[in-house]
């Protein structure tokens, strides 16, 4: 069936379908991927530090190596998924990841480990901005909020899948069977990605390549959704801000840097307590295997967190939970010191904090769909996931230093968990929604 009315008003009011759920689906993998891909280090460190004899200052500036590459995937490719299509750039991205997860698995030392790691980083970000946004623009403005919540939440999805399928893995291989893996997993998603993820109809409203109607109308039929017989008009096209450089013009500055600021502090919280708690619980006496599992336990209470916020989300405004779980995540990572007297102790303290800390990282993803207008939503999200990952290589960084110069636990705990209650202190005052 034809209709006067926009694809884009069509796929913001109608119903969704099957298939919309499937591109959420495979943007969830995605970011579940993303989650694997990151941790892989963490999951690692242990035997790699065992096998070079590394010391915690050395850890400490490999552990975040990938956070670097990302910084640059996450600017850079989200510019360019603005600019030449979030369908091409997710599939560099998943190109990039396979190839740096295979050679950190080969890699003969630590410097081409630390090389990989930064090049893995550059895809990872690029999809952490890429799935986000073609999520958004393939959901209706009842489910978009809770879609792309659920996406973000895939992250926390990936470290609990990780850690479940190599605590086995890890008591019959080495340390590079984590890498091994995750560039298989990478590898399987491109072709997924090719068959079942369309370019973004905001992307070919926008830019208007040749052909875009009809590739508009293909994907609308394919959707079964009503199938537009024009365009949408070019008032309405230009009514929201293009290019990068508007996100510091008008209203949308100060929504920029709030966001920026928060998520900058909260990661810097939440990648020191994910990539240093495996070796935190070894050098407590555990195994790589128990530590693994431990991960994987906080990584479940992410992915309960994540989802129940995704569905809170819907009845309630995200920024209250926002706050709620930005504050509750600080108190936990600052208080685990205190439950290390066991595994089972590690595991409950451990599984209450990371319900609130990925439920935190999933919720910025909702505040910057519902933030950033379609037009800037690659832009925004990579601009704030990029600089963001500042606090994400300071985040192990900075207590490798603390532990070298012989800080108790207890201490860079309280320390590192500041960043997340400065975020949440920051978020009260996000007061402008989506112009």
């Amino acid at each position: 069936m034809t209709t006067q009315a926009s694809a884009l008003d069509i796929i913001k009011q109608e119903p969704m379908k099957l298939r919309q759920w499937y591109i959420v689906a495979i943007c969830v993998g995605i970011l579940a991927l993303d989650g694997y891909d990151v941790l892989a280090i963490a999951f690692a460190a242990p035997g790699m530090t065992a096998e070079w004899g590394l010391s915690k200052a050395v850890l400490g500036i490999i552990l975040p190596l990938e956070l670097v590459g990302m910084a640059l995937g996450s600017i850079i490719l989200g510019a360019v998924a603005d600019s030449h299509g979030r369908r091409p750039t997710m599939l560099i991205g998943l190109a990039i990841v396979t190839l740096g997860m295979a050679i950190a698995g080969l890699a003969p030392n630590v410097w081409v480990l630390g090389a990989a790691r930064v090049f893995t980083g550059i895809g990872i970000g690029g999809l952490l901005a890429t799935a986000t946004a073609s999520s958004s623009d393939y959901c209706n403005n009842k489910n978009r909020s809770l879609a792309v919540t659920l996406v973000a939440g895939g992250f926390a999805f990936g470290v609990y899948l990780g850690a479940t399928f190599l605590a086995p893995l890890l008591k019959t291989y080495d340390w590079r069977i984590t890498f091994y893996l995750g560039a298989a997993m990478s590898l399987l998603f491109i072709p997924l990605v090719y068959a079942l993820v369309p370019e973004s109809i905001s992307f070919l409203e926008r830019k208007r390549p040749d052909g875009a109607l009809l590739r508009i109308q293909n994907i609308m039929a394919k959707l079964r959704h009503s199938v537009p017989l024009a365009l949408q008009t070019r008032d309405s096209q230009y009514s929201e801000p293009v290019g990068a450089a508007s996100l510091f013009k008008g209203s949308l500055i100060f929504i920029t840097c709030i966001l920026i600021f928060a998520y900058f502090a909260n990661v810097g919280t939440y990648y020191y307590f994910v990539k240093w708690l495996p070796t935190i619980v070894s050098d407590l006496g555990h195994s790589a295997s128990s530590a693994t599992q431990v991960l994987g336990v906080i990584s479940l209470g992410g992915v309960l967190g994540s989802v129940g916020m995704g569905v809170i989300a819907r009845f309630v405004a995200i920024k209250p939970l926002m706050i709620l779980c930005l504050i509750a995540a600080a108190i936990g990572v600052a208080s685990f010191p205190y439950f290390t007297e066991t595994l089972s102790s590690m595991k409950q303290i451990g599984f209450f904090t990371g319900a609130f800390i990925f439920a935190a990282i999933s919720g910025f993803f909702g505040l910057f769909a519902s933030s950033f207008p379609s037009s800037v939503l690659g832009s925004g999200s990579g601009l704030v996931l990029g600089i963001g990952r500042g606090g994400a290589v300071l985040g192990p960084m900075i207590p490798g230093f603390l532990f070298n110069a012989g800080f108790e636990l207890t201490t860079v705990a309280l320390i590192m968990a500041s960043g997340s209650f400065l975020a949440g202190i920051t978020v009260m005052f996000l007061r402008r929604q989506k112009p």
